[in-house]
């Protein structure tokens, strides 16, 4: 159907207006990327290590904006963005926490809250979506630091990140591996001993007033060295309101060297001996073993499941190396799955608090079960004097052997001078595993008592125990009332899409003479989506009596606006009241501080309190207030606690807010290794940037010095270290091994030094002769050897011919186009190789310009008639010479063109023409030198400078490097015209 030119019109204009804002568009976007420059910038996260993006920068504004999907997947933070690209969505580290980044409407929405963008804040470019590296921080909480002479981008988050999450995890099931076996590394570094060295020191300080009681003043110091090969620990307690006593004091030397055989671990002054007699005072002595501290393959798991503080973390460590963490529930409930493996097995759990002196405790737990590889043998002999009234002493000695991997058997004496009848206690203990889930572990103690234990555990996580002691009447070993216990426990695991919860049943039995005495609990920790609720019901009950039934119920609320809420009661069911009532909130104060109050009401006791604290954590301690107003009573507390350690190089001390004491570290100093002899040297400059991992630990790398130290190390155990050349600030830098294992020795930074070893490159092409043009070759395969004719590299021409080749170490090498190659394509070499030399670079040397040219074989029929053809050309060029001979006139003035060769610095190479105009301008303005933009390989390479010889671009070059920006030399041949006179 035709329209009318009145219809048209319309339709037309509509057209031409669309066309015209497209247009305009158009130049916008091309205005708008005219101002804007792709730069590599690396981006770090402390403890998880950098990566490599390509935001956008202004050098107008300074801007910086980062692609947000990029940066998000390297976070671990979910990023789904829509096709066209006008809108990102997801959510962070919970998935209650959704966020959306619109273009369209410049805004953002996290936090059930609208964020306005301003213009230029956020850029779509077709292919990313990119924002201001500010906005990350006053949105999200991720706060970026962006340092433009190094190019990093320093990213501080106010929370836990995914990505830090999953890393612990693969961390704890990288040291289950190490329990395995199944660590692979590149070398080993073995354990150093020194004859003195100080390193460690931790204090602590509290003071209380009150009304009702006398103030008082606590101080803790610890200090921590090693002295002839050992570990040395010393700590002191001060108290006003007691005596300074031999109690306050406790000290021990431990020596360990996990090579040895007869003799591993030696342990003098304050010792931890597992004894079978009640002892409850500290014992000083000497204890001697064969027994490793390195993990053993594992075989089965242990549930240890308690209540500890609400809120509190709590970590679990298995022979001093940590394998998992939890927080405690509303009612202070956790549990863990303790892995077990052969031999002795030391099981830790350290429990940090938000307030007060007891920050950290230490809770030994002793393993049932102990079980040894067929054939092998453990033995622990201790003996010492026990700090009681009748300073008693006190003797061990024990032996374990492995039959089989099935069964272990045990046996040995035990002496303490304090028992009244039977101070000798022989007793014998075996582990058996007669098939899979199922442990069971027995111990007779002659007149003393009889230990049976079983344990039985499916792939669900569903555990059954039954434990059952019997004392013998006559016994004064043990203090203990009755004569029997017996215990059973029913553990399940609860776990679905968006319910997850533990539950575990106890019933327990104490068997008096005259009476039985049983015990039941039963607790059920859950969380529904945010919301923590928790119950342990216990009841008790005595021969022909009513039972007594309670329970302790936890409520945590989720956090909302940085406020934390928990609610606890105990309830008595059988008098039908309430027992207490307990509330707390907590707001969380910048990303260091937090405030919290509670109210607690005691029926029973006719007790209330109401508590106002504060806690700040500085970098080198962490100091707490609290004010406690109850019945008659009102009380202060200020308090502060941190450690320092020593000895990690370039006289910096270390100080946080966690104990040192007992603990390692590591310095690692990252060289360039110029002369590839491992070894430092004075002219050898510190390299920084460097990536590393770490199984164990906290990394920390200072803006001060290129030294990375690593803290929090559990000593005399095998870690994991792996080093990333990648991260590096130079392309040509190398790390020959970058997985070590290595022993932590305790209260001192163990120095590793790692030689960065700058590689040499090598460019040039292979040409295909034809007469007298050439082309180049792709796909040809070029090797490179030594002088000594060994084989070092190989790599493979490009579509235009040319090859690169970085990784060659100082020396003398030559070049050759494979020879099996030239076989199969029927070609020859017209020269066989060509030598060159890479000499030691601070930067890796470069040599360029080798030219290998090949041709086809020419037939002697061809050359005849090539031959006859050269001859007939010169005799008609002869002819024509002589016809044309005239007399020749002076010319003067006339120029002749040469070719001067200098050298110059390559300092970034681009796609868009545009940009390396813009980069080229920025260079000129900054520097005043003369910059050149080359189009070589369908590439616009941006080259500064004009130096005469190798030594003045190198210096050059290392002034530029000091300054964090990257660049190579490269030979320049420019033509110019000059007088034969001149």
């Amino acid at each position: 159907m035709n329209q009318s030119p009145l219809n048209s019109f319309p339709l037309r204009l509509s057209r031409f207006l669309l066309f015209t804002l497209f247009i305009s568009n158009l130049l916008e976007i091309d205005a708008q990327e005219s101002e804007r420059e792709e730069i590599p910038v690396n981006v770090r996260v402390e403890r998880l290590g950098g990566v490599t993006l390509n935001p956008l920068y202004e050098y107008e504004s300074g801007r910086l904006l980062l692609p947000v999907t990029e940066f998000f997947r390297f976070l671990q933070i979910k990023a789904e963005p829509t096709a066209s690209l006008d809108s990102i969505s997801g959510f962070i580290a919970k998935e209650e926490n959704r966020y959306l980044i619109d273009n369209r409407n410049k805004k953002v929405f996290f936090g059930e809250k609208d964020f306005p963008v301003e213009d230029g804040q956020l850029i779509n470019t077709g292919s990313e979506l990119y924002m201001d590296h500010r906005l990350f921080g006053e949105i999200f909480g991720l706060h970026c630091q962006f340092d433009f002479r190094s190019l990093t981008v320093t990213v501080k988050p106010d929370f836990e990140l995914p990505v830090i999450r999953e890393m612990k995890l693969q961390q704890y099931r990288k040291n289950i591996q190490q329990l395995k076996g199944e660590v692979e590394v590149d070398t080993t570094l073995h354990q150093q001993h020194n004859l003195w060295r100080f390193g460690m020191m931790d204090w602590a300080l509290n003071s209380t007033q009150s009304t009702a009681s006398k103030n008082n003043t606590q101080l803790w110091l610890k200090t921590g060295a090693e002295l002839l090969g050992g570990e040395t620990n010393l700590q002191l307690y001060y108290s006003s309101l007691g005596k300074f006593e031999s109690r306050n004091i406790n000290y021990y030397w431990r020596w360990v060297d996990n090579e040895k055989k007869a003799v591993r671990q030696v342990r003098a002054g304050r010792i931890a001996p597992s004894s079978i007699s009640s002892i409850y005072d500290p014992v000083s002595g000497i204890s001697v073993t064969n027994a490793s501290t390195k993990y053993r393959r594992s075989f089965g798991e242990y549930t240890i499941a308690d209540h500890t503080e609400p809120g509190w973390t709590v970590e679990l460590y298995v022979n001093n190396v940590i394998v998992d963490y939890q927080t405690a529930d509303a009612t202070g409930f956790y549990s863990f799955n303790v892995p077990l493996v052969y031999g002795s097995s030391e099981v830790m759990l350290k429990f940090y608090g938000p307030y007060g002196e007891e920050r950290i405790q230490r809770q030994y737990i002793n393993i049932p079960f102990n079980f040894l590889p067929k054939g092998e043998w453990e033995y622990n002999v201790s003996y010492g004097c026990v700090l009681d009234k009748e300073r008693s002493r006190f003797g061990k000695a024990e032996a374990k052997y492995g039959i089989n991997r099935h069964v272990t058997v045990g046996g040995g004496m035990e002496y303490l001078s304090s028992i009244a009848d039977g101070k000798e206690i022989p007793f014998l203990n075996a582990s058996v595993a007669p098939f899979g889930n199922l442990l069971l572990s027995a111990e007779y103690a002659k007149g003393v008592r009889t230990n049976v234990l079983a344990n039985y555990r499916l792939p669900s996580g569903l555990s059954f125990e039954l434990n059952y002691t019997y004392y013998d009447p006559e016994q004064k070993a043990i203090q203990v009332s009755y004569r029997e216990e017996r215990q059973a426990t029913l553990s399940l695991p609860i776990r679905l899409p968006k319910f997850t919860a533990f539950s575990r049943f106890s019933f327990r039995q104490n068997v008096y003479k005259a009476f039985t005495y049983n015990t039941a609990n039963l607790t059920f920790s859950s969380y529904i989506k945010r919301v923590n609720a928790n119950i342990s019901a216990y009841a008790n009950r005595m021969n022909g009596e009513s039972p007594y039934i309670y329970a302790d119920i936890g409520v945590g609320l989720p956090m909302w606006k940085g406020l934390t809420t928990r609610l606890q009661s105990q309830v008595d069911f059988t008098d039908k009241r309430v027992n207490s009532l307990k509330a707390e909130i907590e707001k969380r104060i910048g990303r260091q501080g937090y405030l919290s109050f509670s109210g607690e009401n005691n029926f029973q006791s006719d007790y209330r309190a109401a508590t106002l604290s504060f806690r700040w954590t500085l970098p080198f301690s962490q100091v707490n207030l609290s004010t406690r107003l109850s019945n008659n009573d009102f009380m202060t507390t200020q308090g502060a606690r941190g450690s320092f350690a020593f000895g990690s190089g370039n006289g910096y001390v270390h100080a946080e807010d966690r104990p040192s004491v007992g603990t390692a570290g590591l310095t690692i100093i990252p060289f360039i290794d110029i002369d590839h002899n491992g070894r430092r040297n004075s002219n050898e400059p510190l390299a920084s940037g460097l990536a590393v991992r770490m199984t164990g630990g906290r990394i920390i790398q200072g803006s001060k010095d290129s030294l990375i130290r690593i803290v929090g190390l559990e000593p005399y155990t095998d870690y994991l270290l792996t080093l990333d050349d990648k991260s590096l600030e130079q392309i040509s830098y190398r790390i020959a091994h970058k997985n070590l294992r290595l022993f932590a020795s305790p209260n001192q930074f163990q120095r590793i030094d790692v030689p960065i070893l700058p590689m040499g490159e090598v460019n040039g092409w292979v040409f295909m002769k034809e007469g007298t043009a050439r082309k180049g070759l792709e796909r040809m395969v070029v090797n490179f050897y030594t002088e000594r004719g060994e084989k070092r590299a190989s790599t493979i021409t490009d579509y235009d011919g040319s090859f690169t080749y970085l990784g060659l170490s100082p020396g003398k090498y030559y070049a050759r186009v494979d020879s099996a190659q030239l076989s199969r394509l029927g070609l020859t070499a017209s020269s066989e190789e060509i030598a060159f030399e890479i000499e030691p670079d601070v930067l890796g040397d470069i040599v360029d310009d080798l030219q290998l040219v090949v041709e086809k074989p020419v037939e002697k029929t061809e050359i005849e008639k090539e031959t006859r053809k050269e001859a007939e050309k010169t005799k008609e060029a002869e002819k024509t010479t002589v016809s044309q001979q005239q007399p020749i006139s002076t010319i003067t003035n006339v120029k002749e063109v040469v070719e001067e060769e200098f050298y110059s610095l390559q300092m970034g190479s681009f796609r868009n023409k545009t940009y390396a105009e813009q980069f080229a301008g920025m260079l000129k303005y900054r520097f005043g030198l003369p910059v050149w933009i080359d189009y070589e390989n369908k590439l616009y390479k941006v080259r500064m400078g004009k130096f005469a010889d190798r030594a003045a671009v190198d210096q050059f070059r290392k002034s530029l490097w000091a300054e964090g920006i990257d660049s190579f030399p490269v030979i320049k041949k420019e033509k110019k015209q000059q007088n034969p006179t001149d």
